[in-house]
């Protein structure tokens, strides 16, 4: 199967299952030196990023996944200062963490400069500007040699890459080796959150399960959660993981309270009711993670599904 057709941008889902959507124009194809990446028009979805023929986000509802990324773990952290962004080239995860007045500095590393530069130009409605906040430093690295090369400590460390998929460049960065270096960059109040991909009743084993399990070598409270999101065919699910912090304590009140306070307005998913919602895994998936055993390490990566 092709990643896409003239017409047509077919995405396997799963072995046995793929979603389309009709192209009405391809904005830019780009093989960088990191990733196959396309950028187009859908009739559904409006302006896409697709990399190596999987949906990373869509104008449709990017959104619902940024939203639920960012806020659980900016929310329930007191203070957060610093923050590290591995991955987010569109822009769009740090559209939202900067949308935190108290945030003094946000470091954003990504491996492939040119997405970013493409993200810049052709993804405005994602990015929103974010990339001109002056709070905001880009690295153009690897984020394991990145991490490993510094000792800054951080308050919130966000973890936006692509699916760990085996000829991609993200596979490195959901390993237990990973998590323990982000963790000595992780002050000891601060909290992490991955995207940890689908989690529906047939997917949530492919990688959720064991990147939850992973994490919990690492940190003492790790919290599981999912958001459908449209676009890519599948609830989808988050892990936060922190020594001091459980986002599931947070009640609705508490939520909505502390985004009047740091006056967080406009946003279209997330309130405490949904960062309520968010947490309420159904059993199937709790069975799953009860159940999961693996570890990811450097030698015993996790792949998903591929073409």
């Amino acid at each position: 199967m092709k990643i896409s057709s003239p017409e047509w941008h077919i995405e396997p889902i799963s072995t046995g299952l793929i979603q389309a959507e009709r192209i009405t124009s391809i904005i830019c194809e780009v093989q960088t030196q990191f990733q196959h990446v396309m950028i187009i028009e859908g009739e559904c979805f409006g302006r896409s990023l697709i990399l190596d023929g999987k949906t990373q986000s869509t104008e449709l509802d990017e959104f619902v996944y940024h939203e639920g990324l960012v806020h659980p773990s900016m929310v329930s952290h007191e203070n957060p200062k610093n923050v590290l962004i591995v991955g987010g080239g569109e822009g769009a995860t740090a559209r939202e963490v900067l949308k935190y007045r108290n945030v003094e500095e946000v470091t954003m590393v990504d491996i492939d400069q040119k997405l970013v530069e493409l993200c810049q130009e052709f993804l405005p409605n994602h990015h929103m500007n974010a990339f001109k906040d002056p709070r905001l430093k880009i690295d153009f690295a690897d984020a394991l040699e990145f991490v490993d090369s510094s000792n800054k400590q951080y308050d919130v460390i966000i973890i936006d890459v692509p699916d760990p998929l085996e000829y991609g460049p993200a596979y490195k960065l959901f390993t237990l080796e990973f998590f323990l270096l982000l963790k000595s960059r992780m002050k000891l109040d601060g909290i992490l959150v991955i995207q940890a991909g689908a989690t529906g009743p047939s997917f949530s084993e492919q990688c959720f399960t064991a990147v939850a399990n992973t994490l919990s070598q690492a940190f003492s409270i790790c919290r599981g959660y999912e958001i459908f999101v449209p676009s890519f065919g599948s609830t989808w699910g988050f892990v936060t993981a922190s020594e001091r912090i459980n986002p599931t304590a947070k009640t609705v009140e508490n939520i909505n309270s502390n985004l009047k306070t740091l006056n967080i307005d406009g946003l279209k998913m997330y309130d405490g009711i949904s960062h309520q919602s968010m947490f309420q895994l159904p059993k199937y998936t709790r069975e799953h993670l009860n159940t999961e055993t693996r570890v990811i390490t450097n030698s015993n990566p996790i792949f998903t599904y591929q073409q």
